[in-house]
């Protein structure tokens, strides 16, 4: 006979499912002090370059019952948002955009679900919930792998053996006493190196630990302002993160499984973007584009800086154009970036 916390896992585990969530595992709310100290060594070692927000209170990082008093139980549901081979690739000449951001920002898509979750959970169990999606002092990675849902590879994503790293997650903190999983989740990355090799910038620079100041996504992204000069000519062809240290790995390349639904609503217009055109959009223009994806993360000038520096790589007269144009630009980040590109071009002839 089900325990009354293993019956409302259960039911639970199935709404998730209804929710278009693929894997849910439930951990036991305790302290996650070896997590706690491997969160502290990459912050001492300064691999958060200016994401500042990382060192904040990093104890209750470590403690849900910090973030929600009362806390019994942390409810970790997964969502594959591989949409195919075809889909996956970028059009020839266009700039490269992170799979996950080429549809409606994963964000809205898990938080609305989620949200949903947890005002069951309460209405069905009573007790509080409080739901997190790549938001908030929660330690995901490391609660999904405790909670059995999967492990965490050598490029710090993680991984599925049905579904490599192309997985989305959010939380649920909860007062509700419920039934755990095993873990946590064995590792199966064996003697495998292939995103430590293939990383661009060397920006894994040991298994699992990611130094953010070398890190594409995170110059694309995260940081603001003007990018180093030693940096710029790392992004190559992205103007939007970097799936490089995914697309090499086994499990992504062999087992991973397309999704069957249109959850995040991919549009063919960000399979890849024409960086001449980035250039040349205006504030209103930028965000009737791509407002309610998550490319509104890098704002307006961060995404002409990146299509400055994608198009110092590009031997075409329009893209000279372009540059000369921006070089003139009333934005000091994007003139500055586009007389990078252009004295580049004209450096290596």
């Amino acid at each position: 006979m089900k325990t009354p916390a293993a019956a409302l896992t259960q039911a639970l585990k199935r709404r998730a499912r209804d929710e278009g969530f693929d894997t849910v595992g439930v951990a036991r709310a305790e302290r996650l002090d070896r997590d706690a100290e491997v969160l502290r060594a990459w912050l001492r070692r300064d691999f958060h370059a200016t994401m500042a927000w990382m060192a904040r209170a990093p104890e209750r990082r470590a403690d849900p019952t910090l973030v929600l008093p009362g806390c019994r139980s942390v409810v970790v549901a997964a969502m594959g948002y591989y949409p195919g081979r075809g889909r996956a690739a970028t059009p020839p000449g266009r700039a490269r955009v992170a799979l996950y951001a080429r549809g409606r920002d994963y964000h809205r898509v898990l938080g609305t679900r989620l949200r949903r979750l947890g005002r069951w959970l309460e209405e069905v169990g009573g007790g509080r919930c409080r739901v997190y999606v790549d938001t908030g002092p929660v330690l995901e990675r490391a609660w999904a792998e405790r909670a059995g849902v999967g492990w965490i590879g050598k490029n710090a994503n993680l991984l599925q053996r049905d579904r490599g790293s192309w997985l989305l997650l959010g939380e649920i903190l909860t007062t509700l006493e419920l039934e755990p999983d095993p873990g946590p989740h064995p590792d199966f990355c064996g003697t495998c190196t292939a995103c430590l090799d293939a990383c661009p910038t060397g920006a894994i620079v040991e298994p699992g630990v990611v130094d953010s100041g070398r890190c594409i996504s995170y110059w694309t992204i995260e940081h603001r302002g003007a990018i180093p000069e030693g940096e710029r000519g790392s992004l190559g062809e992205w103007i939007f993160g970097c799936d490089v240290c995914q697309e090499v790995c086994p499990w992504n390349q062999r087992f991973a499984s397309e999704r069957s639904d249109d959850a995040f609503a991919w549009r063919e217009d960000l399979q890849g973007l024409d960086p001449v055109e980035v250039l040349a959009l205006d504030e209103p223009a930028f965000r009737a584009r791509f407002s309610g994806t998550a490319l509104m993360r890098a704002r307006w000038d961060g995404m002409r800086r990146n299509a400055a520096l994608v198009l110092a790589g590009r031997r075409d007269r329009a893209s000279a154009r372009a540059l000369e144009r921006a070089a003139q630009d009333a934005d000091p980040l994007v003139r500055e970036h586009a007389a990078w590109a252009l004295a580049r071009r004209r450096g290596s002839g």
